[in-house]
């Protein structure tokens, strides 16, 4: 059997071929016009060689035609044979040889076989046609999965109290990977979450050209409010040419707004694809992290506002209690400074010295309850006042009880006048038992107790303070918070209450600083 694939756009060809490919053109012209599929009607016999034929389809388009060949019973070397085998340089004999060893094949056996070789490439064919769309469908799969994790984890990332620079830092991370990208950046332009933009992975701009292109983006996706993609910066003219000069820098762009509603609050951008260019996947991938970003970025500028009121009701609540007591004014936010440095030192997380800040500013809120008699009194107190003073850390602790936001920082304020000892109030409790936050707010707030003037005596330098801090680590003061504190240089604290006394004086209320915390720092 001879098997021969002729496309049609091919050339005819010398006339070497030519008898060949008059053979096939007769073969062909017995077909019906069919489509794919159709079965092999008939055989016929062309110059003593029994041939049938049928056509090669590829996507519904005839492609070429399969020729079956087999010798006839009257096969012999015809001039015409011999003229066609000096042309392909055949030996005559040695052909007639060949021939005589092959049986003859009857018409009804080659078109039996060719009906079988057409069903078999239909199913080779359809199988080949299978495994390209299983490829597909897999290769697809596949991107969808690492598409729908990137989100997932992006998603899982969207904390209110996550920074947004470390959120955006890891999210562009993740992005660059996923999208196979040379760079991947963000802007962002929301009153509470402004930062210079910033561009990761291994493409760079030079110096202040990230400024420009996320100006120039913002500028762009606020009027249009919908993805940019620019396969080839060097060329493009849309917008008048505006991202040209990229082309210096980068090939490809893409850039999706952050939005919620119709504000668009910053804008993620993709520069120079490792493989390919930029297209309606890859835009679609990359607008939906920005939606899910846009979602974090709006919620974090909500908590900050909140967080803002919050953080100003408290102020304007401790002012309120150390308005009642001129030597005391500004000493709940300096304690709340104090611990939280403390606590910087000691390496705690992020997190906890905000609320140890917090537990700082309210530890003496119960003070509220505490006459003024008692605490503007001059000279030492009496058992009785004393004891009236020894309840303000639970009166603190009814007046926050209610409120959920601050239930962790309670234990700071009921305890901040317990001893390592065993000698405080108001439980007497010993060592370990005090809660931690306690311990920190203790320790800060008798720091600045001896280095602040004091109706009963005048303030102690800073280094007597710290002696003292020393003397009595063990007994009044947790002696491991006591060791971090003192490795807390003079100048520290100098500067942290030149800081304190600055702010102070810049707030519209005006708070006033004690001449003895000036002189201290």
């Amino acid at each position: 059997f001879v098997l021969s694939l002729l496309q049609y756009s091919q050339p005819l060809g010398p006339d070497l071929n030519r008898q060949v490919c008059d053979l096939v053109t007769a073969a062909a012209g017995i077909l019906p016009n069919v489509a794919p599929g159709s079965r092999v009607e008939k055989a016929v016999i062309l110059d003593a060689v029994v041939v049938a034929a049928f056509p090669y389809y590829e996507r519904r388009q005839l492609v070429g035609v399969v020729l079956l060949a087999g010798k006839a019973d009257s096969f012999k070397l015809t001039d015409q044979v011999l003229a066609v085998c000096a042309n392909l340089g055949i030996d005559g004999p040695w052909l007639q040889q060949q021939a005589d060893a092959i049986p003859a094949c009857p018409q009804e056996h080659l078109l039996r076989d060719a009906q079988l070789l057409a069903g078999m490439m239909r199913d080779q064919l359809r199988l080949v046609a299978l495994e390209q769309e299983l490829d597909s469908l897999s290769g697809q799969l596949s991107n969808s999965y690492e598409e729908l994790t990137l989100i997932y984890q992006i998603s899982g990332g969207m904390k209110i109290n996550r920074g947004a620079s470390d959120f955006f830092k890891h999210a562009c991370l993740d992005v660059m990977d996923v999208m196979g990208v040379a760079g991947v950046g963000v802007a962002l332009c929301g009153e509470s979450c402004r930062q210079d933009p910033v561009l990761y992975g291994e493409l760079s701009l030079p110096p202040g050209q990230t400024h420009r292109l996320a100006n120039d983006l913002m500028e762009v996706l606020v009027a249009r409010k919908s993805p940019l993609l620019i396969n080839d910066l060097t060329t493009d003219k849309s917008f008048n040419g505006r991202f040209a000069w990229g082309g210096q820098h980068a090939r490809q762009l893409l850039a999706v707004p952050l939005q919620r509603q119709e504000q668009v609050l910053g804008c993620l951008f993709s520069l120079d694809k490792k493989r390919g260019e930029f297209d309606s996947v890859d835009s679609k991938l990359l607008n939906s992290i920005a939606n899910e970003s846009a979602i974090y970025l709006e919620n974090a500028m909500l908590f900050d506002d909140v967080r803002d009121l919050m953080m100003g009701l408290l102020h304007s609540l401790t002012s309120a209690v150390d308005a009642k007591d001129a030597y005391t004014h500004g000493h709940s936010e300096r304690v709340a400074l104090l611990a939280k440095r403390l606590s910087q030192e000691a390496g705690f997380a992020a997190a906890r010295i905000e609320r140890i800040y917090m537990a700082g500013l309210l530890h003496d809120v119960g003070k509220i309850g505490v006459p003024e008699s008692v605490l503007q009194k001059t000279g030492r107190l009496t058992a009785e006042e004393f004891e009236q003073m020894k309840k303000h850390p639970q009166i603190g602790e009814r007046i926050l009880k209610d409120v959920k936001q601050v239930q962790d920082i309670i234990p700071g304020v009921l305890h901040h006048h317990e001893r390592y000892d065993g000698k405080g109030y108001p439980y007497g409790l010993v060592g370990q038992n005090i809660p931690e936050m306690g311990r920190i707010i203790c320790l800060a707030d008798c720091f600045d107790a001896m280095t602040s003037n004091r109706t009963y005596r005048r303030a102690l330098p800073l280094e007597v303070a710290l002696t003292e801090i020393r003397r009595y680590a063990g007994t009044q003061f947790d002696p491991d918070l006591a060791q971090v504190f003192l490795k807390i240089s003079v100048d520290e604290f100098r500067a942290l209450l030149r800081e304190h006394q600055r702010s102070a004086q810049a707030r519209p209320d005006g708070e006033a600083v004690s001449p003895a915390n000036a002189r201290a720092a």
